[in-house]
């Protein structure tokens, strides 16, 4: 027998350290409901369930700024309900307005009506905002480049007949009249540019020539607007295209930009001929929409992060909805409109607007045409915030289920098994509680020396 060293102790010691490191692991992981509370407990896990812990989170956050995104387009289809009801008002007014039975004294008071209805488009299209921020004003304006568009003529797809201008005012050609006019079908070549009348009531189509901008004067981020589309110049040298018009860089042909556009995705209310010639795809005061006017606004992207990962992004393009995008007002003597402003614009557009004209017999006809047009506008952006929206609530169901499933991986990575850790809990216990006992007892040993001395 020994005393110097008491290996029975020295066992039980170290036993009893092991089931304590044992016992304390379980208690963290029961206490946590972890399985990996740090890097090694277990290395690969993790550095595994980090990368997901990020995709649940990123999930998370990204169905939130869907349901945000839906909110958003709510709120502006919500303003454009409104002015699809002040559109219809107006249309029923010129309607009202056409009848012969009103004098020029009565279809005045109309007017009045209506132009507060235009005013009143315009704050709608400039106040409609989410989180401060406008959602129916379009991008930044794009400055004036030079570029003009004027009424020429009107022509038959039928039979050849139309009007054309001889220099000093629209006058009829018939069939037989084509060679010696010089003027052959829908492809002629008109002579002379009358850019003071518009052809209201003809039943032919309108046909309009197109006046490019100097090239040795366009300054970039100038541009214009045709059929509702917005261009813009911009230098190459200078770096890419990064505004939401369609661009045109300085040295590019223009026709051959607009013959593109206008093969893909294509102009809704007019041909281009490819040189200078826009003819109108309807007959009558249809044809003779507002085509085109100096400046342009662009429309502003919205970039809706609908993912957990960098550029997930769905792009939302909300247009300018003004009134002069809407082609309901114009600089005042256009044909069609009143011949003094008397559209409130707002901030950051020309002020110098007049509305269409109702008090004028023909250009009533040309109102009704105009407002037509721009219901069908705002129809169309409406039913492409629906389908918006309708992507958006799929999107939100979608980041729902791949929150769930990647939560689902996760847990069984990283969360502990609390009823197999329990079970071990309860064995390292009962392992330190006996290692406890018998270390006492290994500690009493060195006692039973003292009988052999006394004895």
């Amino acid at each position: 027998m020994k005393i110097n060293n008491n290996t029975p102790a020295l066992q039980g010691l170290n036993a009893l350290h092991q089931n304590t490191g044992a016992l304390n692991k379980s208690l963290e992981k029961l206490s946590s409901g972890l399985r990996i509370n740090k890097a090694a407990d277990d290395v690969a896990g993790m550095a595994i369930s980090q990368k997901m812990r990020t995709q649940v989170q990123g999930l998370k956050q990204a169905n939130n700024n869907a349901m945000d995104g839906i909110s958003m387009i709510q709120t502006a289809e919500g303003s454009l309900n409104e002015v699809h009801d002040m559109l219809q008002r107006m249309r029923e007014l010129s309607i009202q307005a056409a009848n012969g039975t009103y004098g020029t004294s009565d279809r005045e008071q109309i007017q009045k009506e209506i132009d507060h209805l235009i005013s009143e488009i315009n704050t709608t299209s400039r106040n409609t905002e989410f989180n401060t921020m406008p959602l129916l004003n379009g991008g930044d304006p794009i400055t004036n480049s030079g570029f003009k568009m004027m009424l020429v003529g009107a022509i038959s797809d039928t039979d050849g007949n139309g009007i054309i201008d001889d220099g000093e005012g629209f006058v009829e050609f018939a069939t037989e009249d084509l060679d010696a006019d010089g003027v052959t079908g829908e492809s002629s070549s008109f002579s002379g540019i009358y850019d003071d009348a518009r052809l209201a009531t003809v039943k032919e189509k309108a046909v309009y020539k197109m006046t490019p901008p100097d090239s040795a004067n366009i300054i970039v981020g100038s541009g214009f607007t045709i059929d509702g589309v917005a261009f813009e110049y911009y230098d190459i040298d200078q770096g890419p295209y990064t505004g939401t018009a369609v661009p045109i860089e300085l040295k590019d042909s223009l026709d051959q930009i607009l013959t593109e556009y206008a093969d893909s995705p294509g102009f809704d209310h007019f041909e281009f001929d490819g040189t200078d010639t826009f003819t109108a795809k309807e007959k009558t005061s249809a044809g003779n929409y507002m085509i085109a006017y100096d400046g342009a606004t662009p429309p502003v992207n919205i970039g809706i992060q609908i993912g957990a990962n960098a550029n997930q992004l769905l792009e939302v393009k909300l247009g300018s909805l003004s009134s002069r995008e809407l082609g309901l007002s114009a600089p005042p003597g256009t044909p069609g409109y009143g011949v003094a402003a008397n559209i409130e614009e707002g901030i950051g557009v020309d002020m110098s607007q007049a509305g269409l004209n109702v008090t004028a017999e023909d250009d009533i006809h040309y109102a009704i045409a105009a407002i037509d047009f721009a219901i069908d506008k705002v129809s169309a952006t409406r039913s492409s915030m629906g389908a918006y929206q309708n992507r958006l609530e799929h999107t939100v169901e979608n980041l729902g289920v791949s929150e769930e499933n990647m939560t689902m991986s996760l847990s069984q990575i990283q969360d502990t098994d609390m009823a197999g850790e329990m079970a071990e809990y309860t064995r390292t216990n009962v392992l330190t509680q006996s290692a406890t006992a018998m270390l006492g007892k290994a500690n009493e040993l060195p006692n039973t020396i003292l009988q052999l001395i006394q004895a």
